[in-house]
């Protein structure tokens, strides 16, 4: 008897794990889907009081994809991909920094590309149907194994698996942020003429062309403290625009879902440290450690961010 409860017990743990390795198949073909899927269609963007409306339009697959999102309210503003390249389009100055902003956050692609690290720092639950932009969709969660990172809702339509709805949650319970289609057609429109910018005035996000950024051989002994489950993945020093004799290290790190960009320049003089909201989830906290001025920059709560920057040990070879 005590026999075969030990096996019944046995057989349920490898089915739970089965189940586990399940859901995580189904979240590497969210991240694929968000990138990929040919669609035509409206989302909403909401972030605190504010709401933001965009239509989304792809074609094509792999490097040949291209995509426009245009926005519908606020200022006038185009974010266009071609395979690896980034645009944002506007029809002045101040419009053109609102579409570098609104690039901070992609939807749907929110998802990293690898999610190969995500497991180390969050688990997944399953959650109940729904229904959105008309369509049957299934709540995953990405829940944080610790209260410093957001929990992150998606709603997957389960036949391409893109998401149609994401949600950003704190500790507490309330939504920091939030993406939902309001329509949403799973191919992409047959007129070419769609992913042409209707302004000049343009900026390059991001260049097919430009060289990835390296990991030199130093990187990894250069800053320490870092919270468990972050992983430095590139490191760059760049000269400051009109100051030559001013370089910034730029470090990127990640917990396999959150990526964190850390700046490291000269101090010139005395700042405050502060941790102030960028854009949505995405925080920003600043430093002074010595002769450095540290930033982070990421989709992190804020006080996290000013826990990290506090924690950081800068030891920058000359």
């Amino acid at each position: 008897m005590r026999l075969t409860q030990l096996s019944g017990v046995c057989l349920m743990g490898v089915a739970v794990l089965a189940h586990a390795d399940d859901d995580w198949l189904v979240v590497k073909k969210v991240a694929a889907a968000a990138r990929q899927q040919p669609l035509n269609g409206t989302y909403l963007h909401q972030m605190n009081s504010s709401l933001e409306t965009f239509r989304i339009v792809r074609s094509g697959s792999g490097d040949n994809i291209q995509e426009k999102r245009t926005s519908l309210d606020g200022p006038s503003r185009e974010i266009i991909r071609k395979g690896q390249e980034l645009t944002c389009y506007a029809p002045d100055a101040k419009s053109l920094s609102a579409a570098k902003v609104s690039a901070m956050r992609l939807f749907p692609a929110l998802l990293p590309e690898d999610i190969g690290n995500i497991a180390q720092s969050y688990g997944i639950k399953r959650g109940g149907k729904d229904r959105v932009a008309q369509r049957d969709c299934n709540w995953f969660d990405l829940k944080p194994k610790d209260s410093k990172r957001y929990l992150l809702r998606m709603c997957v339509e389960p036949t391409s698996f893109l998401p149609l709805k994401v949600i950003t949650q704190n500790a507490a319970g309330d939504a920091v942020e939030q993406f939902t289609f309001t329509e949403i057609e799973l191919q992409g429109p047959k007129d070419k003429g769609a992913f042409r910018p209707q302004y000049k005035q343009n900026y390059v996000l991001r260049s097919a062309s430009a060289p990835a950024m390296a990991l030199d051989a130093d990187a990894p002994s250069e800053v320490s403290g870092m919270p468990s489950g972050f992983k430095l993945l590139r490191a760059v020093q760049r000269t400051l625009p009109g100051q030559a004799e001013r370089t910034v290290r730029h470090m990127v790190f990640s917990d396999g879902l959150v990526m964190l960009s850390l700046f490291i320049e000269p101090q010139t003089e005395g700042r405050p440290e502060r941790a102030v909201n960028l854009h949505g989830a995405v925080n920003m906290a600043t430093a002074a450690q010595g002769d450095y001025l540290v930033t982070l920059v990421g989709d992190l709560p804020e006080p996290t961010m000013m826990a990290m920057i506090r924690n950081l040990k800068i030891a920058l070879k000359p």
